[in-house]
């Protein structure tokens, strides 16, 4: 990690601790806050969240192994238990399973990579697979923007505006894009483009024959900060 980054992510962290009661109930993550920002694994606080905690009415529970009971849960590790009524599993979804389960062989295997990354250029297309893309798949901090430029870019694949590179190339590609996850984080099979969101969308816009910089003016284009709006007339 470059110390610039590294230096961000301790006062993002510091911010964090400062603002919100974490070491309070134990929940001080084990691993710097850009792991998260790399990952995409960013959560917002709901309102109130801390203060119903503080009425009791959220509790916390750390636990690597727990049952169920007759009652509720049991966690293994210290052996207590916690009766309820209802129990909800957040297990997430298994999107990649999902694809591979539609995807006929030979292809099937193409979406499998060392790494554990699916391989996609642009966030959008394998370039072994023939027409087939896939919108959305890969996460940023603004997923519905970035899936609106991927969706853009597609479009103007599908019409013919402009051609792809050589398949060598666009696998290279792809590999730099999951080295440079691998080295910024160790959740970097979820596959998010956070650190390198706006490089990605200038390469989608140069690769469409459209300019990068987004901005009316050259102070606006190196002091402000990019956003949706940036990329309205695709034109």
């Amino acid at each position: 990690m470059c110390m610039q980054r590294h230096a961000v992510s301790k006062f993002i962290e510091s911010y964090l601790l400062h603002k919100l009661p974490l070491q309070k109930y134990g929940l001080n993550p084990d691993h710097p806050f850009v792991e998260d920002y790399a990952s995409c694994q960013m959560a917002i606080t709901p309102n109130d969240f801390f203060p119903e905690a503080d009425k009791g009415n959220i509790l916390f529970k750390r636990a690597s192994k727990w049952c169920f009971t007759t009652t509720g849960l049991q966690f293994l590790d210290d052996n207590t238990r916690l009766d309820a009524d209802l129990v909800l599993l957040a297990t997430g979804y298994d999107g990649k399973k999902k694809l591979t389960d539609i995807i006929p062989e030979p292809f099937r295997s193409f979406l499998e990579y060392p790494s554990g990354v699916m391989p996609l250029y642009r966030g959008t297309i394998n370039p072994l697979i023939p027409n087939m893309a896939f919108v959305g798949y890969i996460e940023s901090v603004a997923n519905l923007h970035t899936a609106e430029l991927r969706s853009i870019w597609l479009a103007r694949l599908a019409d013919k505006k402009f051609k792809l590179p050589k398949v060598e190339k666009m696998c290279e590609h792809i590999s730099q894009e999951i080295e440079i996850m691998k080295k910024t984080t160790r959740f970097y099979q979820r596959h998010c483009i956070s650190t390198y969101s706006i490089n990605h969308s200038d390469e989608i816009c140069e690769e469409m024959g459209l300019s990068s910089w987004r901005k009316n003016s050259f102070l606006a284009e190196a002091l402000s900060p990019y956003g949706s709006q940036d990329y309205k007339h695709m034109e």
